[in-house]
This record gives structure tokens, C-alpha cells and sequence, in this order.
């Protein structure tokens, strides 16, 4: 399968937006460890500032992953260009890349990050930024096979 990134339409967002926050709120209990309380809290507040009032942001880059051929869709990508933390640079940031479980481990998450890695290129960014759950090895994994580095890594223990 050959993936395209097909902008996401204005209809297609509110049920985009509402399978990010599912998705966000299952990688924190899952990848992260958080409970569900804590991870529906954060997801809430962090969506609110990403999407205030629910509305899409005229930077943020929102694309359907569909095959080229038949159309069918394999998953989304969300990016946006953003200031670096302490820099006045701006750079591509990856909000997240999912691909369907059925379309997993067949090269097309390689394939969604070379098509934004082409975009961010095309727009004059000098680079990207991302986080990955702890938890998400598969993840870790490509982007160290793409030429990622790890520049921090937040570890957490709770006391009893």
C-alpha cells in the first residue's frame, strides 16, 4: 500500500477531534500509566488549550492517511509548526501518527513520517519535534530507525 496524506475536511473534524482525545486519553492509562481519572483530566485541558472551543486552528495540519490507489483509509496525522522550547526558531511539531491496528507493521508508519518529514521540508522548517509515551516501544523504535534522537526522557516513580 502507498499512503497519501488527504487534508482533513471540515465535517471530518469533529469526529477526528473526538477519536484524538479516545486516542490520547488510552496512550496515557496504557503507554503512560496514568489512571483513567487523571489521563480524561489532562486530556481535557490539554485539548482545551489545542482546540479552544472545540474549533480547529488555522496552523495545526490535520490529514486523513489513505491508500493511493483505492482511497482506503489507513489512519491520520496531526502536525503544526511551533516555537522550540527557549528558541525564537519555529519547527514541525508531530501532535501524533496513527496507524489502524489492521494496517500495522506493513512500512506505512515509516511511510506517513517520510510524507510529513517531505511537508515540514517543503514549508522551510529546520526540523521536528515530538514526544512518544514511554510505554509505545513500536513507536520509539521507527523514529531511531528514521535518524531521531532522544534529547530528554521523563521518567516518574509514585510513593506509597
Amino acid at each position: 500500500m502507498e499512503l497519501r496524506l488527504r487534508p482533513l475536511r471540515d465535517e471530518e473534524f469533529p469526529e477526528f477531534l473526538e477519536f484524538l482525545r479516545r486516542e490520547y486519553v488510552r496512550g496515557m492509562v496504557e503507554d503512560a500509566g496514568m489512571s483513567r481519572e487523571a489521563a480524561e483530566l489532562k486530556a481535557t485541558s490539554d485539548h482545551a488549550s489545542a482546540f479552544p472551543g472545540g474549533n480547529r486552528q488555522a496552523h495545526q495540519r490535520m490529514y486523513l492517511l489513505e491508500d493511493t490507489k483505492t482511497g482506503e483509509r489507513a489512519g491520520h496525522l496531526l502536525w503544526a509548526p511551533r516555537q522550540a522550547p527557549g528558541s525564537a526558531t519555529e519547527r514541525a511539531y508531530l501532535y501524533e501518527i496513527f496507524i489502524d491496528e489492521r494496517f500495522r507493521g506493513q512500512g506505512l508508519g515509516r511511510q506517513a513520517v517520510e510524507l510529513f518529514e517531505s511537508q515540514a521540508r517543503d514549508e522551510g522548517l529546520p526540523g521536528i519535534d515530538l514526544n512518544v509515551w514511554g510505554g509505545n516501544e513500536r513507536a520509539r523504535g521507527l523514529y531511531l530507525k528514521l535518524g531521531y534522537t532522544e534529547r530528554a526522557v521523563m521518567m516518574s516513580k509514585e510513593l506509597e
